[in-house]
Parts: structure tokens; C-alpha cells; sequence
């Protein structure tokens, strides 16, 4: 038997305890928040907050975690990191809007874009998904997802970018996998950066 969760496990303190500490931390660390807006396109994620997971499952409050970032001046620090707590509302908006973004563009005459098909395309998926395309950031990025359930923002948006413009996938593949795969995995926020992925979002 393969325990696929003992990566996950060993990667975050899955717990309220663990969630507080990580936002203290970030809000007040020299390598967070701190230095959020130069380093945040890293993708070894060296200030990266880690918190998603923690938002989606509940063990931290949106609320919690505003009224910690005024506190911290999060927003004169970090206006993009500020953000990321707005962005949140906006994916939630287009999802109570279309409700099939998941797997239907919401721009409508991109159901007709032909995407790669047949027997090459399902081995060029199959290697996405398994980190073994030969391109090292994306192998080392799809690898990270699988064993921590987690990878930065802007390796998620190569991965996706290789997965639609160069081998020609359906964006929707990629938002299946990512919600199989991340612990951060929010059917708004994962459906909206795919739609961009495959450029038939807002």
C-alpha cells in the first residue's frame, strides 16, 4: 500500500495552533510579509505566506487574518499581498455566476477551441501530471504538488501555461488534477486561475 498522504503530513501542521503560529510568523518575520513584494515570484516560495490551506479547511479566519494584517500595516508593506484576500471575494463572485467554470469557460466561444487529443496527448498529460515533461521547473513543480499537496503561485501559473500553450491541453484537465492534488484546493480560486490559464476567464 502507497501512503501518498505521508508527504502531506510531514509538509504542514494541519492544525489552528499551527495556522496562528505560521501567521505570526509571516506578518512578522523580515522574510515575510516583510519581504513579500520583492521575493513573492520566487519559486522556492522563500516568502510565501503558506496560509491557503489554512483558509480553505477553517483552521484560520479571513477575518482573523485581516484584522492581524491591519495591525501588521500589511497593506502599506504589501499592497499585493493585501489583495489576495479581495481576489478571494472576486473568485467566489464569478463562481456564484457561473457555476460551471470548474469545467465550462465562462467565455462561451472558447468551447470551441480544439485542443490536443488522441493517444500523444494522453502521454503528454500523464507526464504533466507526474513531473516528467523534461523541463525542470515544471517537473519540479508538478513533483512538489503531489507529495506536499502545495506549490507557489507563479509555478502554478508556468505549469499551467506549459499544460495549455505548448502542449495544447484543456485547461480543464489541469483545474481537475490541481483540485485532486492541492490541500489548498478551492473550486473558486483553482476554476478562476485556470480560466486565465486558458484565457476564456474575465
Amino acid at each position: 500500500v502507497v501512503d501518498w498522504g505521508a508527504g502531506i503530513r510531514c509538509a504542514w501542521d494541519i492544525s489552528e495552533s499551527g495556522a496562528l503560529s505560521l501567521l505570526t510568523a509571516f506578518l512578522s518575520s523580515s522574510t515575510g510579509l516583510a519581504a513579500y513584494e520583492a521575493a513573492r515570484s520566487y519559486a522556492d516560495g522563500r516568502s510565501v505566506s503558506h496560509l491557503s490551506p489554512y483558509l480553505h479547511w477553517g483552521q484560520l479566519s479571513v477575518r482573523l487574518m485581516w484584522q492581524r494584517m491591519k495591525i501588521a500595516k500589511a497593506q502599506s508593506l504589501s499592497k499585493t499581498f493585501h489583495r489576495r484576500l479581495v481576489w478571494r471575494d472576486l473568485a467566489y463572485w464569478q463562481l456564484h455566476h457561473w457555476p460551471t467554470m470548474a469545467a465550462q469557460p465562462i467565455r462561451t466561444l472558447y468551447r470551441d477551441v480544439e485542443w490536443s487529443s488522441g493517444p500523444e496527448a494522453a502521454q503528454h498529460l500523464a507526464a504533466w501530471k507526474q513531473g516528467r515533461t523534461g523541463f525542470p521547473l515544471v517537473d519540479a513543480g508538478m513533483r512538489e504538488l503531489w507529495s506536499t499537496g502545495w506549490m507557489q503561485q507563479s509555478v502554478r501559473m508556468v505549469v499551467a501555461a506549459f499544460l495549455t500553450e505548448y502542449l495544447h491541453l484543456p485547461w480543464a484537465e489541469g483545474a481537475a488534477w490541481f483540485h485532486d492534488c492541492l490541500v489548498d484546493a478551492d473550486l473558486a480560486i483553482n476554476s478562476m486561475m485556470w480560466q486565465s490559464a486558458g484565457k476564456s476567464g474575465l
